[in-house]
């Protein structure tokens, strides 16, 4: 089975997102990545059906999607030792996760700042 997805049109606002005809496959998975406001969001609303195309007489086939939020809400307000802590407890400390954790994230250099 191939699912083919016809010339779309966006516009919202003074951005117009204009996307080619293609096809994909069932098990297929694309991952796309790009500059702020190039459409990737908007191209994956798109296909998912949480937004309609320009057009009325477009029908969109049924996709599935992941779709990673574009901001940040930390719900800690700490420092970064200080959540560590919190949630590891002393095996933030130990020197397993310091050596496989912290060392190679470069997390000692994020101790004292704000989650």
């Amino acid at each position: 089975m191939v699912f083919t997805y016809p010339d779309l049109v966006k516009t919202m606002g003074p951005f117009k997102l204009t996307v080619q005809s293609g096809t994909f496959k069932p098990s297929e998975i694309v991952m796309m990545l790009g500059q702020n406001g190039t459409g990737k969001t908007t191209l994956i609303k798109l296909l998912a059906g949480m937004l309609q195309p320009d057009g009325d007489d477009i029908e969109m086939p049924k996709m599935s999607v992941s779709l990673k939020p574009q901001t940040i809400a930390p719900k800690f307000e700490g420092s970064v030792q200080e959540l560590l802590y919190l949630k590891l407890k002393d095996n933030w400390a130990s020197a397993l996760f310091k050596s496989e954790v912290m060392g190679p994230l470069r997390i000692d250099e994020l101790m004292d700042n704000q989650v």
